[in-house]
């Protein structure tokens, strides 16, 4: 059922989606981000707000901390993990692996080495203040619009 919370999660995560893959951008190598990068975490941003944030939303601004850091991790994971099976998509085209299930422990790996590019304080900092910062918003819309 749409509510004001669902929408608001959705077009808050949208935003703090397009944030973090435009400051995700310098740490990839040479600045070759992914030209999907931007729409990717947009989009994930919209499926995480309308069925996880908004659906939680409601339940006071101190749940909405811990939803906040859960959606964020979700997230930043769903981004790492969608990035690595792409990646091993294209290396399987190009026959880098030997049967299915290399490639299927590939794209982990894949993933493993994109997470490496973002071990930093700023990155990991502005993933989880954004995250909460999201959760309040959408929970001072869910409480003032019910």
């Amino acid at each position: 059922m749409p509510t004001a919370g669902r929408l608001a999660g959705a077009v808050f995560l949208a935003l703090y989606g397009w944030y973090i893959a435009g400051i995700a951008i310098p740490y990839f190598p040479e600045e070759n981000a992914p030209g999907y990068l931007i729409p990717l975490c947009a989009a994930l941003g919209v499926f995480f707000g309308w069925r996880m944030l908004g659906r939680h939303a409601g339940l006071g601004y101190q749940a909405a901390i811990g939803q906040g850091l859960t959606v964020a991790l979700v997230f930043g994971f769903s981004v790492l993990f969608v990035l690595g099976f792409l990646q091993m998509i294209n290396k399987a085209m190009r026959n880098h692996y030997d049967g299915p299930m290399e490639a299927l422990l590939g794209s982990f790996n894949e993933a493993g080495e994109i997470a490496l590019y973002f071990v930093n304080i700023n990155m990991i900092a502005s993933i989880l203040i954004g995250g909460v910062l999201c959760a309040w918003g959408t929970e001072y819309f869910a409480k003032r619009y019910p």
